[in-house]
């Protein structure tokens, strides 16, 4: 038996839920960069990030509020101290000096000492002797391998810094970029390769010194975030986290010229010196950095500022606030880490889990939806098409718009390009599955149906499925039945070839009516024939449409057995039963296989309707139900009122003679006029007028079978009247 209807929404509902979750399985593994060839996925990630910091610009904070200050090496420090650069590490170790004594909580030198300064070893001690005595300096380090014999060594020992061994305070200044060449990811620490040694990176080592953590602190990790004793890093990946940029280059953190800071009474620049006048910037007790304050408490980075130093990076934010891949001086972009650090601005992303979650959910609000709104069917087809669409947009603009506001008001980085491609493969997805399930469908309508319906209806349940339900229904239908008279002798005549030959003659042409007045073929058993108006397409004038086609069945039966007359075939006679009622239909037998068909007790009574015919020697029976809704149309008359075996309510049944419009048969008019008054008289028990009125009929049409039958009725109640209590009912005595 075919499932339930709630069953078989259920399973398509499952169905659905299994496809979608398995495009969502598909997304979440094409999305991987290693299946995806150039970093597609992972480069159009990496660009929506740059327009997140594009929308929300740079954040709304003055200068003088931040934790860093920014002391360059710029173009103009080369051309306004003595030496050129690289300058000498002596003017470092004043700078550090001077920013001690201006109340700076921690300088980074963003430069990195390899070698001893050619210009001799004083310089080097100078610097040396400043960072022991401030110990809140770190200086650039690296985790390189290096291959020259010479210092190898001590070099790798001490990160490449000759200045490692003053405080131990050094920081990498490795930093990745990503596929498309921007940096927008920061490393907590680095590892020498090979070895089981640790470094802070830069900007961490620099919090360390302002945190008052030792020197060479790096994270833990644990699994969503590196960690420090007072701080918790938010993981974007395994190694890295993202720097929140508070702004574009040179536009964002308070920047002051080295010259300024080195600037004080013992430093002569080559402005003073040829003024020959003394101006010290740094210490100059009215108008001076040192006396302004603006290196108290802060948090100072010194590195190059000019594009010859080759220390460019391309970034995410621009002036602009455009994702234009705007370049920015490592110094700065060191300064954007370490101030993420300092004000907590951290950007998080989901977890893994989170990410597959949302995506998984995605899949399948899109392919329900989307899926819901194809199935609808009101003969608009195009607007459910527009529909989808319109939520398969909306999906998109919301997952954008969210994207954007939780960067923007939340620092919270959603995934966006799974999502999306989520809810586009999706949309897609749903089509085709729409595609394959109503191709499927029609095949299966086809193959149920394309014998059994008139080739019209079958199009019309493809174009219009919802009105094909299998699942069984009770509906008021017409059910006709038809069978050859005496076929037992029929068969017995003929040879089995012929007998075969002649049934597929007389069925096609019984079945080709039956097809072009809208009827389904319910099925053959042997000669007869079973079908039903009304299922699987609704037919309002179901039973007028069966009369009509037994009328012409019965014409092309009269044909068929003037031709086989003719060549000496055995007659032909064919009778037939309607009956109109609520009956049961739908897919009827085993899960494997099963049949479309009508079952129930009004199926019962049109079967013995055809049976009934035999009595009477009528050749289409109708019963009452179908009479009323035929009546108007069909010329009709009533034949009795019978109770079959079985059942115990009588049932009034009629013949169905012919089409009322285009009756014209004048003789068989009056002939059903005599027995219709007949019929009257015998019922109001004036049986000798009834035989009176059967006979005339019978003077017309001899041959007629309710006329005969009823003659003797009445002739046998003349000689032995029936009960007082008589109703007129004859008992059926067999099927």
């Amino acid at each position: 038996m075919e499932p339930s209807a709630s069953r078989r929404r259920s399973r398509a509902w499952l169905t659905r839920l299994a496809v979608s979750a398995g495009i969502a399985l598909g997304v979440m593994v094409f999305v991987q960069d290693a299946l995806v060839p150039f970093g597609l996925f992972d480069r159009l990630s990496l660009s929506f990030i740059d327009r997140a910091f594009a929308r929300r610009g740079p954040l709304p904070l003055p200068k003088d509020s931040l934790d860093v200050i920014i002391v360059s090496i710029s173009d103009k420090s080369e051309t306004t101290v003595p030496e050129r650069y690289p300058f000498p590490r002596s003017y470092y170790a004043r700078a550090v000096r001077n920013l001690n004594r201006a109340g700076a909580r921690a300088i980074g030198i963003d430069l990195t000492f390899e070698q001893p300064d050619v210009r001799g070893p004083h310089h080097d001690d100078e610097l040396f002797a400043a960072i022991r005595e401030c110990r809140n300096v770190v200086v650039a380090g690296k985790t390189a391998m290096r291959t020259d014999e010479a210092t190898v060594e001590r070099e790798e020992e001490n990160f490449h810094s000759i200045f490692f061994t003053a405080d131990s305070a050094v920081g990498s200044v490795f930093v990745p970029n990503d596929a498309d060449g921007v940096f927008r990811r920061y490393m907590p620490f680095a590892k020498m390769p090979g070895q089981e040694r640790y470094i802070p990176s830069f900007a961490f080592a620099v919090y360390n010194k302002a945190a008052g953590l030792p020197s060479l602190a790096h994270t833990d990790v644990d699994d969503d975030a590196f960690v420090l004793p007072d701080l918790s890093v938010p993981k974007y990946d395994d190694i890295s986290m993202l720097i929140n940029y508070h702004g574009p280059a040179g536009k964002t953190f308070a920047e002051y010229d080295i010259v300024n800071v080195l600037d004080d009474a013992g430093f002569e620049t080559t402005e003073e010196r040829e003024l020959r006048t003394s101006i010290n910037v740094f210490d100059d007790p009215d108008f001076g950095l040192l006396q302004d304050g603006v290196f108290r408490g802060k948090i100072v980075l010194i590195g190059p500022y000019f594009s010859e130093s080759k220390d460019l990076f391309n970034v995410s934010v621009s002036e602009e606030g455009a994702a234009d891949r705007n370049q920015m001086y490592g110094v700065e972009l060191h300064a954007n880490a370490l101030q993420t650090l300092m004000d907590r601005s951290f950007i998080r992303r989901l977890s893994p889990a989170a990410e597959s979650l949302m995506v998984l959910l995605l899949s399948f609000v899109t392919f329900g939806s989307v899926s819901a709104l194809k199935t609808l069917r009101t003969g608009k087809a195009y607007l459910h098409e527009l529909a989808a669409l319109a939520v398969a947009g909306l999906l998109i603009y919301g997952l954008l718009a969210l994207f954007y506001h939780s960067f923007t008001a939340y620092s919270v980085l959603l995934p966006v390009v799974p999502p999306i491609a989520a809810v586009a493969l999706n949309y897609a997805g749903s089509a085709v599955y729409q595609y394959l399930t109503e191709r499927r469908q029609k095949t299966m309508i086809k193959g149920m149906f394309s014998q059994y319906l008139n080739p019209s209806v079958v199009n019309e349940l493809i174009a219009h499925p919802e009105k094909l339900r299998l699942g069984g229904e009770k509906k008021e239908l017409t059910v006709f039945f038809s069978d050859i008279a005496g076929f037992t002798n029929f068969s017995e005549k003929l040879d089995p070839v012929e007998l075969v030959h002649l049934l597929n003659e007389y069925l096609s042409e019984m079945t080709d009516i039956i097809l072009r007045h809208d009827g389904t073929l319910d099925k053959y058993v042997g000669d007869a024939v079973m079908a039903i108006w009304g299922a699987p397409v609704e037919l309002p004038n179901n039973a007028l449409n069966a009369c009509r086609a037994a009328l012409q069945m019965q014409t092309a039966t009269h044909r068929i057995a003037e031709r086989w007359k003719d060549e000496g075939k055995p007659e032909l006679v064919v009778r037939m039963g309607l009956n109109t009622d609520r009956m049961v239909v739908g897919n009827v037998g085993g899960s494997s296989r099963f049949d479309y068909t009508v079952i129930g007790d009004a199926v019962n009574l049109g079967s013995r309707l055809e049976g009934a015919n035999k009595t009477y020697g009528t050749q289409i029976m109708i019963s009452e139900r179908t009479y009323e809704l035929v009546k108007e149309e069909m010329l009709c008359r009533e034949l009795d009122l019978i109770r079959v075996k079985g059942k115990s309510q009588p049932i009034r049944v009629f013949e169905l003679v012919g089409a009322a419009a285009s009756f014209t048969d004048t003789a068989r008019l009056e002939m059903l006029a005599a027995y219709r008054r007949g019929l009257d008289l015998y019922h109001a028990r004036r049986f000798a007028d009834a035989m009176h009125q059967f006979y005339q009929a019978l003077q017309t049409d001899p041959d007629d079978g309710p006329s005969n039958l009823y003659f003797e009725r009445s002739q046998r109640f003349m000689k032995s009247p029936p009960p007082e209590d008589w109703n007129g009912v004859y008992e059926m005595k067999s099927k």
